[in-house]
């Protein structure tokens, strides 16, 4: 998952859309209680350990470089796609209480009553 010497190549739009690392945190807890069960694909120990990481490797990577997208380039672009998926699906399942307890505001979350994204 982290590779210190690769350098992936992540598309800037990828990492413009990463929310705040407190929100992350609260919408995979809530993935882990409610909605992990339901597809038994992630071991969350084993993600949380990973989760732990990728912040430490864009974070640390980003402090001591201009470039921006430096610390992304150690993370595999596959375990990306598996963070935007797990999140994805969570805020899929989640209402609009359990969305504003994660810190997401009006428009980023499934209105389930009406059965679309509400667009904000």
């Amino acid at each position: 998952m982290i590779d210190h010497e690769a350098r992936f190549s992540v598309p800037e739009s990828v990492t413009d859309v990463l929310l705040p690392q407190e929100t992350v945190a609260t919408i995979l807890a809530y993935a882990e209680s409610r909605v992990l069960w339901q597809h038994c694909c992630i071991h969350p120990p084993s993600f949380n350990k990973e989760v732990t990481m990728f912040w430490r490797a864009i974070s640390e990577s980003d402090a001591n470089s201009d470039d921006v997208s430096s610390g992304w380039s150690s993370v595999e672009p596959t375990w990306i796609a598996l963070l935007y998926v797990v999140m994805g699906i969570s805020v899929h399942q989640m209402d609009r209480e359990q969305a504003q307890a994660c810190g997401l505001s009006e428009g980023q979350y499934r209105d389930h009553q009406l059965g679309y994204l509400k667009k904000g």
